[in-house]
């Protein structure tokens, strides 16, 4: 499983914005972008859109963690539930990828992906996420003000992570070595990695690592065979 985001100054927003807007037309891309409607018939979009924002990627950092599956125990850490693990994995992720990016006069949103469940709240995730940072950064003023779930299909930022979580996701899971793989999938794949400076995206790179960054999670108690 793969959880990724992008992290920028509100002044940065306005310019990708435009950008965006600029390439969509040029391209006649007006749908969701997203790693699942990566084909052949669309390839060179796709390769234009990561052209795009590898050309602004020195506005924004990109975190991306990793996660085994085979490694989570629900039922020892999650209470036997896999929604609560998710959190838990998010809480980490935004805490450790980019808490250390915070400053303490800085106030920031948090947009994740809408989800369909409706079993915890976000304001929790918030209150518990500052409390973190209060914790690991000294940031007293919680610098969280809000975090939000948005329907990807209304926000570019979400589209573009997406398509680079997917990416690293096709080439961790093997995907990209099978017999029926989408050759456009796996040209998007080489393209990012290529424009990441990584041989490949099944590489971790090194946690200080700013602008694209994979983490490799592993759980504390977890045997590795």
């Amino acid at each position: 499983m793969v959880l990724g985001g992008l992290i920028t100054l509100r002044d940065n927003e306005d310019a990708f914005q435009k950008a965006m807007q600029l390439y969509r037309q040029s391209n006649n891309m007006q749908a969701e972008l997203k790693w699942t409607k990566v084909s052949d018939q669309k390839i060179k979009e796709y390769t234009a859109l990561m052209d795009l924002y590898f050309s602004l990627s020195r506005s924004f950092h990109f975190k991306a963690i990793v996660i085994d599956t085979q490694e989570v125990d629900h039922k020892r850490y999650n209470k036997s539930d896999a929604e609560l693990g998710f959190y838990k994995l998010m809480y980490q992720f935004l805490l450790h990828s980019f808490g250390a990016y915070l400053t303490p006069s800085d106030q920031c949103i948090i947009h994740l992906d809408q989800r369909t469940t409706s079993k915890y709240k976000l304001s929790t995730l918030c209150a518990i996420l500052n409390n973190g940072l209060k914790k690991k950064y000294g940031l007293e003023n919680k610098p969280v003000r809000n975090v939000q779930g948005l329907n990807s299909k209304d926000n570019d930022f979400i589209q573009v992570a997406d398509i680079l979580m997917g990416a690293i996701g096709y080439e961790m899971n093997g995907a990209h070595t099978r017999t029926n793989a989408k050759r456009a999938k796996v040209a998007l794949a080489e393209t990012i990695a290529h424009k990441a400076g990584l041989v490949n995206l099944q590489q971790p790179t090194a946690r200080n690592s700013k602008h694209f960054s994979i983490w490799h999670f592993h759980f504390r108690n977890s045997v590795k065979k």
